[in-house]
């Protein structure tokens, strides 16, 4: 231990700490590691690479986002005949499947009985986007997403988008309680098929 005596920084209740140095090893996987991080920084954090995470990210975005917009193109909504969508405004079934996805997907935004919520009134005859079933149909397909409204056209089974529509048209002229405000341009009702 005399040999260590020269190397002692201080000594406290006869413990003693000696000045050893790192080992050269550890020292180099400091250094390393420090030497790695700068760079890593410069290359990743401050985009100097051109390989960046974020531009990584966006183009594979974009990718995905063709390749679903190619799909739309190859496989079309088709919207049914408006007489069929007529039609079904008067077919029991056809309404109670339409009754249940307006519970689902519709009732939060336009009230329980389509008077209105935050999401216009339904029942009255004005319409912000037209009022002809064909027009329905493409407003619940494609949505208004600047307005807040989904595009359900690929989320809902076609026959049920159909029930949808069908049953929104049965409800237009019902005089629910608490009625939104009309918004929109006046638009007559196509008359319901004879049955």
């Amino acid at each position: 231990m005399a040999q260590y005596e020269d190397k002692v920084l201080h000594e406290l209740d006869g413990i003693k700490e000696y000045d050893n140095p790192m080992p050269g090893w550890l020292m180099a996987i400091w250094w390393g590691s420090l030497i790695f991080s700068a760079g890593y920084l410069m290359f990743y954090a401050l985009s100097f690479g051109e390989g960046t995470m974020e531009a990584e990210y966006r183009q594979q975005t974009a990718s995905d986002v063709a390749a679903v917009q190619a799909y739309f193109d190859a496989n079309p909504l088709v919207p049914p005949k408006a007489m069929e969508l007529l039609s079904g405004a008067r077919d029991s079934a056809v309404l109670d499947v339409g009754a249940a996805r307006f519970t689902r997907s519709c009732a939060p935004c336009h009230g329980e009985q389509a008077q209105g919520l935050i999401g216009p009134n339904l029942t009255d005859d004005r319409w912000l986007h037209g009022g002809s079933v064909e027009q329905v149909f493409q407003s619940v397909a494609k949505g208004w997403p600047a307005k807040g409204m989904p595009p359900w056209g690929r989320a809902v089974a076609p026959e049920e988008l159909a029930a949808l529509v069908s049953y929104i048209r049965s409800v237009q002229g019902t005089q629910p309680p608490n009625p939104r405000p009309a918004e929109g341009d006046p638009v007559a009702p196509e008359a319901l098929p004879e049955r």
